[in-house]
């Protein structure tokens, strides 16, 4: 691992040079292919996605647990695991007694909470000797109060009239915004993203806030490190279209989220779930991936939000949907508490319910891993023709189908769709039939 004071040394030498580049922008067309959809690769599309938050990860909160239970999240079906910001965090205006690992004090270290940048090297070596994938959360938006460059450039952050540091989210009060405006910050944060993906071999970066960051700078940087790495998956954490456009493969589906918890609710029936499911496809280009979620570390817990079992049909949905389903740690036993990012919380791996809730995930996350139907077909709704509270739909690749049925409600359902086709469900339960 070439060392990263050698990396900043080139930051220093091409500062002037690659900031006029990244000024210029890119060719949104070098990420897309010749009939013009997203480029995908199978690594990622479709694919299980499973966020982890160190600190709650374990009492011992580091890399060493998170890399002794790798082979485990392999068996388990998970095969791409997202770290969130695993940087150290800023002292100035920091929250609560640990602060937020989105409060980055310096992108090219690793926390020593954690166990150091060797550490992390470390897990990511190992993960891919088990074949799984590696990605970083990166927050490019802004960075910690006392970031390890504001004496050296107070220019590359924003300032208000006075000259004091400031940020366009008043509450994110342990951060400073970066000056866009100033070409030396996009020659700065180019080296630093190629940095992790040339010699720390990461595999992708979930972006956090993307739609705060310029166009030009994603227009700019992700062609660079595609040369890198051809195969390399960018995630915004934003629904706007035009980060697509800008070159991310996949964008949140916050509208099914907040849709989901209204139908839990009793706010909206099954045919307004499906209309902000089928509305996707005519708002984004062809190969676009929505990550679906029924939780996030931005979100409470699902079995929190939806109940339990009430969150297993919800949970089925994004399972057998088109795009990238998501796994927050803790997800897979049912946990009712979602971690502070500010505090040490760590996740209860043997609460009450665990068992259950765990086969249930690992079923979900083997079908998805060993289905290519449901990883990349073409989704058409079924129809039932009566008023119950389930979503009947239909999944199809090269002349193959599958037919997925979710029963949303407490009581058996069951319904005749043709002389070989009956559905028959438990309560909150789901089926998936082949064709």
């Amino acid at each position: 691992m070439r060392s990263f004071h050698m990396w900043v040394l080139g930051i220093l030498v091409t500062v002037f040079v690659v900031g006029l580049i990244g000024c210029s922008g890119g060719k949104k067309e070098a990420q897309k292919s010749a009939k013009g959809q997203v480029q995908t690769y199978d690594w990622f599309d479709g694919r299980p996605l499973y966020e982890v938050y160190v600190r709650a990860f374990s009492h011992a909160g580091d890399f060493e647990n998170l890399r002794e239970k790798l082979p485990e999240l392999k068996r388990m079906g998970i095969t791409t695991i997202w770290l969130m910001p695993v940087h150290p965090i800023g002292e100035d205006g920091r929250k609560g007694g640990m602060g937020c690992p989105y409060s980055v004090k310096d992108y090219f270290d690793v926390a020593d909470e954690y166990g150091g940048l060797n550490n992390l090297e470390d897990l990511i070596g190992d993960a891919h000797s088990l074949g799984m994938r590696v990605m970083l959360d990166m927050v490019m938006n802004h960075v910690a109060n006392d970031h390890v460059e504001m004496a050296l450039h107070p220019d590359w952050y924003a300032q208000d009239s006075s000259g004091a540091f400031t940020r366009e989210v008043a509450d994110w009060s342990d951060v400073t915004d970066w000056n866009y405006d100033n070409p030396e910050v996009v020659t700065y944060l180019t080296r630093m993203l190629e940095y992790w993906a040339e010699e720390m071999d990461v595999d992708g970066f979930r972006c956090d806030v993307a739609a705060m960051v310029p166009d030009s700078f994603w227009k700019h940087v992700i062609p660079r490190i595609r040369k890198i790495k051809p195969d390399f998956f960018m995630l915004a954490e934003g629904w706007e279209p035009r980060l697509i456009d800008d070159g991310f493969q996949s964008v949140y589906d916050w509208d099914l989220y907040h849709r989901m918890k209204e139908h839990n609710e009793g706010g909206i029936d099954v045919d307004s779930l499906w209309l902000v499911i089928d509305r996707f496809k005519d708002m984004y280009p062809a190969g676009a991936l929505p990550m679906r979620f029924i939780e996030n570390h931005d979100e409470n817990r699902s079995a929190e939000v939806f109940g339990w079992p009430q969150a297993k049909p919800y949970a089925a949905l994004i399972f057998t949907l088109p795009g990238i389903p998501l796994i927050y740690s803790g997800q897979e036993v049912g946990a009712t508490h979602r971690p502070s990012l500010f505090e040490k919380e760590p996740i209860d791996w043997d609460r009450e319910g665990a068992d259950e809730a765990l086969a249930f995930y690992q079923d979900l996350l083997h079908m998805r891993q060993t289905s290519e139907i449901l990883r990349k077909g073409d989704l058409t709704r079924i129809d039932p023709k009566d008023d119950a509270d389930v979503l009947i739909f239909e999944r199809s690749l090269n002349g193959k189908k599958v037919v997925v049925a979710i029963n949303f409600t407490g009581q058996p359902y069951s319904t005749v769709l043709g002389p070989d086709l009956t559905v028959a469900l438990e309560p909150y339960a789901y089926e998936v039939i082949e064709r």
